[in-house]
């Protein structure tokens, strides 16, 4: 039998380094399937917003590294109404499409800092509102079959903001606005004889949210205190539209109209018009001055 040398390998340690690979390789299959480590565009748009935040450096030397989304909400899988590459959402049911506008809604929020960031910087003018559209979203033909009048009744849609959770006791409404119940906004929209309206899904519409300096000066943001939340509405044949302060301030009456949004004050002093679904129209009425 022939002796051993030093730097011989064995049998033994020859099978032992066969299962180290082929563990290791199993280990480097399943990181790979989870993507672990992966930035995907959502972490690499707040990362952006955080670091465009705390930069002492003129705002546009650190640009916002932002995408838009393309969703296409559908039932039976097909979208006619969006071309190219787009994200495929498929729902069975109400509540189905409501989670997913609810998220859109959400990761808009977080992504652009959840009002504790001034992404702007000392670039922000009082008189203009500063946006930015995180996704467009097409309702598929198909939705029919769950809305048979083709819209989305925005009263039942922050209902369920209201009574779905985001995370363990916190509901989207809370996490959004900062309000327990949809009955403050249901309130404050009969006193001034406006309603909730209806989303058309005949037509695309936009998540988007917005930053600005002062309310107030917006022109048709008319606030009767700055601080607290600020629902906006848009006249019935979508005029000026005038906004009504929910929390310390005279509810404006008489008004009449459809809701649009919440402008609330955020944690980094400036205001922001929390994410809302809007058709484009709605939005070149209002006379928003930067969409970005």
């Amino acid at each position: 039998m022939r002796k051993l040398k030093r730097g011989d390998i064995t049998t033994q340690q020859i099978v032992l380094l066969i299962i180290l690979i082929a563990s290791f390789a199993v280990i480097l299959f399943f990181i790979f399937r989870l993507n672990l480590g992966e930035t995907n565009a959502q972490e690499i748009c707040h990362n952006s917003v955080v670091s465009r935040g705390a930069s002492v450096l003129p705002s546009d030397s650190i640009p916002l590294n932002c995408q838009t989304t393309y969703v296409c909400i559908t039932k039976d899988g097909s979208c006619e109404k969006m071309s190219g590459t787009k994200e495929i959402k498929k729902v069975k049911t109400k509540d189905e499409v409501y989670d997913t506008l609810a998220n859109e809604m959400a990761d808009c929020w977080w992504m652009f800092g959840e009002g504790k960031i001034n992404y702007v910087g000392k670039d922000l003018t009082p008189e203009k509102l500063y946006c930015s559209i995180c996704s467009q979203i097409a309702f598929d033909d198909s939705l029919k079959e769950i809305f048979p009048d083709n819209q989305i009744d925005q009263t039942e849609f922050y209902d369920y903001l209201a009574k779905t959770n985001i995370s363990a006791g916190e509901s989207f409404l809370d996490y959004l606005l900062d309000i327990k119940s949809s009955e403050e906004i249901k309130s404050s929209l009969q006193d001034s004889s406006s309603d909730f309206g209806k989303i058309n899904l005949e037509n695309q519409h936009y998540v988007i949210m917005g930053i600005t300096s002062d309310v107030s000066s917006l022109g048709w943001a008319i606030v009767g205190a700055l601080s607290g939340v600020t629902l906006i509405i848009l006249t019935g044949g979508f005029g000026a539209p005038i906004g009504i302060a929910m929390a310390g301030g005279a509810i404006a009456g008489g008004v009449g109209g459809h809701f649009f949004g919440v402008m609330i004050e955020g944690d980094s002093g400036e205001y922001y018009l929390h994410p809302i679904l809007k058709h484009w129209l709605e939005l070149i009425l209002l006379n928003i001055k930067s969409i970005c």
